[in-house]
């Protein structure tokens, strides 16, 4: 009789574990957090939330920018004009538009910032983007060193000589003069050799332009924007089919990046709690529970000498799950994706050159590290 009954128990316990497995009502997880956790090391007891840390030995750290979407440091672009000009763009106002009929999205509000060797702002210029690529702001990016806008057509020199005037893209052929075989010489014995930037452009804003005639180039050539109009559709074609390097020898500029792996190092993962959750019910996907743990990382992020202790909280360690297993699917795996995915959260700009750096963080936050003297 004890033996049955012993037997039903387990029998009952298991049919409830295996219920809390299937639905996630973590029932397990709730048992395993009533254990203590381990106490946080006291060497990591000065380890701050990046937006806490406003001193960093010579230098001192203030927040520079922030957006309450992503748009500011997903879109952060940095270029260096010379060895003592940097300069900076940054979203520093997104404004929701819907216009009915499913027109909807963000308009952004671009400064860029012109930099000196210390970090001082020396000037500013702003212009307006949007998610719609049929807005009224057009396409501007920086390109050359340059402010281009590649709808409106006209571009700035600002970033390297300081002169604010928009100065008009070139026109070439705009009156629909030249044949056929004068603009297939041109382009394949002028812009493809020569040009710097060629890129496939459709004139529909110009209402002038007969829409049978709106294909046209726009290339850049001894530092000076054109556009050459009414190319037909062999050229169109050929500018599609080549590749981006043949196309633009002028690549998108950006020195913000991910911080290099000898500059972030990886000190610990303080766990906090142990969860579950439910995934992969879909039509063929049989649902299965994963396992993993949440806390904090801390990491040292090294600049110019002084290192910068960061924690970050709310960091999830991948435990284990109850599909089929895989030989690839290792806890040692899942902690270095964990240590390199804590480490991506950061993105960073410095140079030799500089007394001062950026450093982003994924709460959409720019910061600017800047020495004391």
């Amino acid at each position: 009789m004890i033996l049955i009954y012993c037997l039903a128990i387990a029998a009952i316990l298991y049919f409830i574990y295996k219920i809390n497995v299937y639905l996630a009502l973590g029932i397990d997880t709730y048992a395993i957090n009533l254990f203590p956790r381990k106490e946080l090391p006291h060497e990591f007891d000065d380890y701050k939330n990046l937006s806490e840390i406003n001193d960093l030995g010579n230098y001192a750290i203030s927040l520079f920018a922030k957006d309450e979407k992503d748009y500011l440091t997903r879109y952060v672009q940095i270029i260096e004009i010379s060895k003592e000009n940097t300069i900076l763009k940054a979203i520093t106002k997104t404004e929701r538009f819907d216009n009915g009929g499913g027109n909807s999205g963000d308009n952004f509000s671009n400064t860029v910032f012109k930099f000196d060797t210390f970090g001082n702002i020396l000037d500013t210029i702003n212009y307006k983007t949007s998610s719609s690529n049929q807005s009224e702001f057009g396409n501007t990016v920086l390109l050359n060193k340059q402010i281009v806008n590649k709808e409106l057509l006209y571009y700035q020199t600002w970033p390297t000589d300081g002169d604010k005037v928009k100065k008009d893209f070139i026109p070439l052929n705009k009156d629909f003069s030249w044949n056929t075989e004068e603009i297939s010489k041109y382009y394949y014995n002028t812009i493809v050799p020569n040009s710097a930037y060629l890129e496939h452009f459709s004139a529909w804003r110009d209402s002038t332009i007969h829409y049978t005639k709106r294909q046209s180039v726009l290339f850049l050539l001894d530092n000076k924007w054109y556009i050459l109009y009414g190319v037909s559709n062999e050229i169109t074609d050929a500018i599609r089919k080549r590749s981006v390097d043949d196309d633009k020898k002028i690549k998108y500029e950006n020195l913000f990046t991910d911080i290099p792996s000898k500059n972030i190092v990886f000190k610990y993962f303080h766990k906090l709690e142990y969860c579950s959750n439910m995934a992969g019910k879909t039509q063929s996907n049989s649902p299965y529970t994963y396992y993993y743990w949440n806390g904090n990382a801390y990491l040292d992020i090294i600049f110019n000498g002084e290192t910068l202790k960061v924690k970050q909280e709310d960091i999830s360690l991948d435990d284990y799950d109850t599909k089929e297993p895989s030989i690839y699917d290792k806890i040692e795996d899942k902690r270095i994706k964990m240590e390199t995915d804590a480490k991506k959260k950061y993105s960073f700009y410095t140079h030799a050159n500089l007394k001062f750096a950026f450093i982003s963080d994924d709460e959409h936050n720019l910061y600017l590290i800047k020495n004391k003297k």
